[in-house]
């Protein structure tokens, strides 16, 4: 049995300052998923890397506030994490370098590699998936159906 849903209508007391389409539409897309994630709300458990990704996140979406919704905040927050922990293992395999001086009992006296390479590896990892689930690269955003907002002129492309 299928349900069949009332049309979006504008919740009482909100003032609407867009044309009535217009409204409709961010109230159905308000019922959908929640409103547009609040950046000014930074989580705490973010370090000043994380915080500068989760910045540069806020100021690439602010022409589409709804890019991201509240809903999204804990995936948002965890690839603002995963890309500080990445960046900080790169930053240590490069002033390090990928093999190290052994630090145990049985490594004293031999290289071992770094740990930080595979910490790295899985960092990159995360990041890909929350990547692909965020919709932050151009494959994920195709296969989600969001537009790239690039359009490029092919009037001299053979191929189009």
């Amino acid at each position: 049995m299928t349900v069949q849903r009332d049309r979006a209508t504008i919740p009482k007391g909100l003032r609407v300052l867009a044309p009535p389409a217009r409204a409709l539409a961010v109230a159905r897309d308000a019922e959908l998923g929640g409103l547009g994630l609040n950046f000014a709300d930074v989580p705490e458990q973010l370090d000043a890397t994380g915080r500068a990704k989760w910045q540069h996140l806020a100021e690439e979406y602010q022409q589409n506030p709804t890019r991201f919704r509240e809903g999204d905040r804990m995936a948002v927050t965890a690839y603002c994490m995963w890309s500080s922990l990445y960046l900080a293992a790169a930053a240590d395999i490069k002033q390090r370098g990928a093999v190290v001086e052994g630090r145990s009992a049985e490594d004293r006296g031999r290289t071992v590699r770094n740990p930080y390479v595979q910490f790295a590896r899985e960092a990159s990892q995360q990041l890909r998936y929350w990547c692909r689930e965020l919709g932050l690269t151009p494959d994920s955003r195709g296969r989600l159906g969001l537009a790239d907002g690039e359009t490029s002129d092919d009037t001299d492309n053979p191929f189009a």
